[in-house]
């Protein structure tokens, strides 16, 4: 009940991708309007407006909820927000446990959930979700764009190292690096046996002293030579396994110069937004500004095990008659982009010597297996970055120590 005696109403909003459907509720849990389908565009979105205003509330004496459904509802989330409404974002877990309960978990429609959302409002505490303001939103967009781009030049090397493997199968003994220059301008000239030995030794040389900056020449080049005229590869279609590679190398080339601008912009970004992070070993400018643009603000949550449960790396817990335990696996319910860069900033403790590896041999000693005890650093690492960013202090290395993990995390 709002403050002078006034009802509140809940409405939960089911999100799809091209409409979404919006109801609502009062405080008895009595439908306060039939349920309404509305298309995912600006006059879908007057319309669920007018919806909200046909409710005969206030803004402020409403809460309207959506689940977090991909991507999908941050537009309407954003545009209901401007409008002066109390937005809340529900994980899917709380209205698949509103359905057990309702005895309804075989019946899904976009009718029925938009009024679950509206339950779990209305018996349920949430703080109010924030998008954040629009540098941590461009931040988030980027540091998702540079993981994009840098699965694709993944993607790209494994087909130049598959085609290689075929054309050219002695082809990485010949360099340390098959992506590195030296390597990548021999194989815009010539990545085929046949073209190599096609090639004059001096004019092979050259090419590989401009790309090593003269550490490379003639020598190399004869040895090269010598390796294609006695190659075992494949002799047929090699003129599209050639062409294949050469493409790819282009392609791989022009990505990798997009990853350093948007690397330059994250950098940038996260100096801007949250440099503390920055200051937490192992947590440099890209994964900082994946962590915290993840998280965004972080006085959304309660505390640091409510980020663990976030990120989706707190335990699971069985539970049959009497026995109760929990499982070494982690729960995997949040979100996908803050985990792995947790679990990647967990592993470059192991590079370090910081308290963080000191807490991971700690682990092991206790015979933990590795993947466990990085589970258990990243835990330990969250509760380190919600105490930076929260009290907006640099890290101090005592506050590992002081921060410990409970058990049910």
């Amino acid at each position: 009940m709002c403050e002078g005696g006034r009802s509140m109403i809940y409405a939960g909003i089911d999100i799809a991708k091209s409409s979404h459907v919006i109801g609502a509720v009062d405080e008895r849990g009595k439908d306060a309007a039939k349920p309404m389908q509305f298309a995912n565009s600006a006059e879908g979105f007057g319309k669920c407006a007018a919806y909200l205003e046909g409710l005969g509330a206030p803004a402020e004496e409403m809460l309207v909820g959506m689940e977090a459904t991909g991507h999908y509802w941050l537009p309407l989330f954003s545009f209901l927000h401007a409008q002066g409404y109390d937005v809340v974002v529900i994980n899917p877990i709380r209205t698949d446990a509103m359905r057990r309960f309702k005895g309804s978990s075989r019946v899904k429609t976009d009718l029925v959930d938009c009024i679950l959302i509206a339950d779990t409002l209305r018996l349920g505490e949430f703080r109010p979700s924030k998008l954040g303001d629009e540098s941590m939103v461009e931040l988030r967009q980027l540091t998702r764009l540079h993981q994009g781009l840098k699965e694709s030049v993944a993607d790209l090397k494994r087909q130049v190292i598959v085609a290689l493997d075929q054309v050219f199968p002695e082809y990485d003994s010949i360099f340390s690096d098959t992506f590195g220059e030296s390597s990548k301008a021999f194989l815009r000239k010539c990545p085929t046996p046949e073209e190599c030995r096609g090639v004059r030794v001096d004019a092979l040389g050259n090419t590989l002293s401009r790309a090593s900056r003269g550490k490379l020449g003639r020598e190399k080049a004869e040895e090269i030579k010598g390796i294609a005229k006695e190659s075992c590869g494949i002799d047929r279609g090699t003129r599209t396994l050639s062409f294949q590679i050469k493409l790819l190398v282009e392609q791989i080339d022009f990505i990798e110069g997009q990853i350093e601008e948007v690397e330059a912009r994250i950098e940038e970004g996260i100096e801007t937004t949250e440099p503390l992070i920055l200051t937490i070993p192992g947590i440099g400018h890209i994964l900082g500004a994946q962590i915290a643009s993840e998280i965004g603000d972080i006085h959304r949550f309660r505390n640091a095990s409510a980020v663990v449960s976030y990120a989706g790396i707190n335990p699971s817990v069985s539970q049959s008659g009497k026995f109760s335990s929990s499982e070494n696996h982690i729960t995997k319910q949040g979100s996908p982009y803050l985990r792995r860069a947790l679990y990647l900033a967990a592993t470059a403790q192991l590079r370090l010597s910081t308290p963080f590896r000191d807490y991971y041999d700690k682990k092991r000693a206790d015979g933990k297996s590795h993947r466990e005890a990085l589970i258990a650093v990243a835990r330990k690492l969250v509760h380190v970055i919600y105490a930076v960013l929260s009290k907006q202090e640099p890290y101090r290395p005592d506050a590992v120590n002081a921060n410990p993990v409970s058990r049910s995390e």
